[in-house]
């Protein structure tokens, strides 16, 4: 357990926030040494993160209270404040994970900072998350560490409710992300945008025997929550090179699709309400120019998408498989039918039978685009599309309604100069490709991007959106649920009518409701 005697320090940092074409070089390489070391003593980290943001939240509370000046507040430098706190980990009856960066020591000291706490606090009251509500994601229950699919190998975590993910960042992007808070906040309060809610930013310094690691925090809104019941999630960049999940796709698999994936599952792409194609369509362009101006690429739009109509083996079955991977598929379709329900909702916290799976996300489509849709014919009472507000879609070329869920992210990647020595030489070896890889000229990202999102992933559906009617008074789950019921009646019916012939008359006498099929 972590303790400290020492009060809450408060101060400026001494860093140069204007500064965006530094090389960078520091930063990669000292991140990738911090993450070398302490990528096993993920618990110790987590535990004395949770335990500083509840002991610095409780300090800014008490601020903001009981105001009182000091020889610190300066008007105009709240991006370069920070509150800090001392703490301790006695490693023989505590934590042995440190052991061998501390030497014969037997504790270990962490200096935990909040980083423009103020701006932090406000910002969240802002966009609609209680200062007293995020401190209870983070007061109850430690931290869930769990494996990032990125390629950047940063920590991840989550909090006990899902509500919120802690991610590690290298100094430049903490640095960006400082430079440029004033003016993120001010985005949310002058426009729509479906930028990703950075709501906390720490350091965390760790003194051992050798020397002091410095690691930065910080903390997002969870786009998608176990609540919402997605099956499938794309991270899209608009690349088509290294951008597929390879082999056969399982149920696991489906959480970290990309690119050439939709295309594959995809080919027409969804259809969606015209006025919402058009408001999205927008509010991705100004996004993106927001991002090309401060020479930001690499950035994801992540796509959450639950299935309405259709069943885990149909999801399965739209791959087209050949080989040993056929035979994967056709083994794990045996066990499949032998439980299978008609309306799938996976979720890797489900499984794990978390107590906290009612918790929604802050993030609702909807809501961050400021649209409208009628929800009693969208929605259908189903609880959850009306608490989470999402964007009814049609599979072009199909009648399967989807719901969508979707944010952009990892928005703090500049096109420095690695990047752009790792396109010099992408144009030397594929010229002809060289546009198509990940990562390229932020003014090339931007148009990249939003040409794939709204020319190969949503459809402007126009006139023609064929949305399933249903009974408004059950869930949509209910009624799928039901559907498959009446049909297993319809078929024991059959089976047994040469037995009793009068079971004709009452089977023809169910309601078989064939318009939700």
């Amino acid at each position: 357990m972590a303790t400290s005697n020492s009060k809450i320090c408060e101060g400026l940092l001494n860093i140069d926030l204007s500064e965006r074409f530094d090389l960078h070089v520091g930063s990669y390489v000292k991140s990738s040494l911090n993450l070398r070391y302490i990528n096993s003593k993920t618990s110790t980290i987590g535990r004395a993160l949770r335990q500083a943001i509840v002991d610095l939240i409780d300090h800014i509370t008490y601020k903001f209270n009981e105001y009182t000046g000091n020889d610190g507040t300066i008007l105009g430098t709240e991006n370069r404040s920070y509150h800090s706190r001392q703490y301790t980990f006695n490693i023989k009856e505590d934590n042995n994970e440190f052991s061998e960066l501390n030497g014969n020591d037997d504790k270990i000291n962490i200096e935990i900072s909040s980083l423009a706490p103020t701006v932090f606090y406000q910002f969240r009251e802002d966009i609609g998350i209680s200062n007293e509500n995020f401190r209870q994601s983070f007061f109850k229950n430690s931290l869930k560490d769990f494996t990032n699919p990125g390629k950047s190998g940063s920590l991840m975590y989550k909090t006990f409710d899902d509500l919120f993910i802690l991610k590690t960042l290298r100094q430049h992007e903490a640095r960006l992300l400082l430079q440029i808070l004033n003016g993120y906040h001010l985005q949310f309060r002058q426009r729509s945008t479906i930028f990703n809610r950075y709501i906390g930013l720490y350091l965390m310094r760790l003194q051992t025997s050798l020397s002091t690691m410095t690691i930065y925090v910080v903390v997002m809104a969870n786009a998608f929550t176990p609540s919402l019941k997605i099956n499938e999630i794309f991270d899209l960049k608009g690349s088509k090179i290294k951008r597929k999940t390879t082999g056969y796709l399982s149920t696991e698999k489906f959480y970290k699709l990309k690119d050439i994936n939709f295309m594959d599952l995809y080919p027409d792409g969804i259809l969606i309400p015209t006025n919402i194609y058009h408001k999205l369509k927008m509010i991705v362009a100004n996004d993106t120019k927001a991002l090309k101006n401060l020479n930001i690429t690499d950035f994801s739009f992540i796509l959450g998408i639950r299935h309405l109509d259709m069943s885990e083996s149909q999801m399965l079955d739209r791959q087209q498989l050949t080989g040993i991977t056929a035979l994967l598929r056709a083994t794990n379709n045996l066990a499949i039918n032998q439980t299978e329900n008609p309306v799938v909702v996976v979720s890797p916290s489900n499984r794990e039978n978390d107590i906290t799976s009612s918790a929604n996300s802050y993030l609702k489509p909807l809501e961050m685009i400021n649209e409208k849709i009628d929800t009693n014919v969208y929605y259908n009472n189903d609880s959850i599309a009306y608490e989470t507000l999402p964007i009814p879609g049609i599979i072009n070329g199909t009648n399967k309604r989807v719901y969508i869920y979707l944010a952009l992210i990892d928005m703090l990647q500049t096109f420095d100069h690695f990047k752009h020595i790792d396109q010099t030489l992408r144009k030397l070896t594929d010229h002809n490709r060289h546009l198509e890889y990940s990562v390229i000229e932020s003014n090339e990202y931007e148009q990249r991007f939003n040409q794939f999102l709204f020319e190969n992933v949503f459809i402007d559906a126009a006139d023609d959106f064929p949305w399933a009617i249903t009974d408004v008074s059950e869930a949509v789950a209910d009624i799928n649920n039901e559907m498959t019921k009446n049909k297993k009646i319809k078929k024991q019916k059959k089976k047994h009518t040469h037995k009793h012939p009068h079971s004709i008359e009452k089977a023809n006498s169910d309601p078989v409701r064939e318009d939700h099929f």
